[in-house]
């Protein structure tokens, strides 16, 4: 085979776009803020073990994955740092790795002054 003949298949990994901003859940009927990382455009499946979403040397606290597979939801305590791309994996192997730029000064911050008294507030680094 010669070199012009290899054909390069795009890497759907590119398709993948993450939507990142502060939201409430309720964690043990206290309501907590996070930072919350909505992966799509992906297949993430459901396995046994717990997923997990890592930026930087931030890990998520916790990922919720829809029930159709289509969008991952991954929570983080504290503010991610910058990085450059994200990691999706389960227990404690990365399953696939996202080329997706994080900047902490863009993610959409809830204005404290119209939140309920009693939020947790994210953890300091």
């Amino acid at each position: 085979m010669d070199i012009k003949e290899i054909i390069r298949v795009p890497d759907p990994r590119k398709n993948v776009k993450a939507e990142i901003r502060e939201v409430v859940r309720d964690m043990a009927k206290k309501p907590q803020i996070f930072i919350r990382v909505r992966l799509s455009g992906w297949h993430f499946p459901e396995r046994a073990l717990e997923p997990f979403l890592v930026i930087g040397k931030a890990v998520s606290k916790f990922v919720l994955i829809d029930p159709e597979g289509t969008a991952a939801d991954a929570y983080f305590d504290m503010m991610p740092p910058a990085a450059a791309r994200l990691s999706f994996g389960y227990g404690n192997i990365v399953s696939w790795d996202f080329s997706i730029k994080v900047d902490p000064a863009g993610i959409e911050r809830l204005d404290r002054e119209r939140l309920p008294k009693g939020v947790i507030d994210l953890k300091e680094k």
